[in-house]
C-alpha cells in the first residue's frame, strides 16, 4: 500500500483516466468519416420507413447534368456526381478535382454546378466553390 491513496482509489482513477482517453479519441475522428456515418444513418432509417411514410417524399436525386471547372476549362462531372448520390433523397458533393480531373490546372475559382430532379419533379439547381460540400436534397 501507498502512504497516499488506498489501492482501490489508484485503481479507480487510472480506470476513469482509461476511460476518458479512449473517450477522446472517439471525438477526435475525420469530418470525412461523421459525413459518411451521418449519410449511412440517414439511408437506413430512410430504408426502415413505411411505404406510406416515403410517399409524400419528392422522390430520389437523378443528376441531369453536372459541370465542374471556371471559364478556362469544364469536365462533365455527371457520372461521378450521380455515383454518389446512388438514388439517395440527400447528399453531400465535395467541389474538386476528384469529381472529373482539373479541367483548368493551375487556375482559381473552379465551380461544381448540378442540374437535378427529385423523382418526376421539375429540375432543380445547386452550385458550389471548389472545396466546398454541396447540398443535394430531395426532402
Amino acid at each position: 500500500m501507498t502512504a497516499g491513496l488506498p489501492l482501490k482509489s489508484m485503481l479507480s482513477v487510472l480506470g476513469f483516466a482509461a476511460l476518458a482517453m479512449t473517450a477522446g479519441s472517439a471525438f477526435s475522428q475525420s469530418t470525412q468519416y461523421r459525413r459518411g456515418y451521418d449519410q449511412g444513418y440517414r439511408d437506413g432509417v430512410e430504408a426502415t420507413r413505411p411505404a406510406a411514410q416515403n410517399a409524400p417524399m419528392t422522390g430520389r436525386i437523378t443528376i441531369v447534368d453536372a459541370s465542374y471547372g471556371n471559364r478556362s476549362g469544364r469536365c462533365d462531372a455527371r457520372e461521378a456526381v450521380q455515383a454518389i448520390a446512388m438514388g439517395r433523397r440527400h447528399v453531400d458533393v465535395k467541389a474538386d478535382n476528384g469529381l472529373c480531373g482539373d479541367p483548368a490546372p493551375n487556375q482559381p475559382s473552379k465551380r461544381l454546378s448540378v442540374t437535378y430532379q427529385c423523382g418526376d419533379g421539375t429540375e432543380r439547381r445547386a452550385g458550389g466553390a471548389e472545396g466546398s460540400l454541396l447540398p443535394i436534397n430531395c426532402r
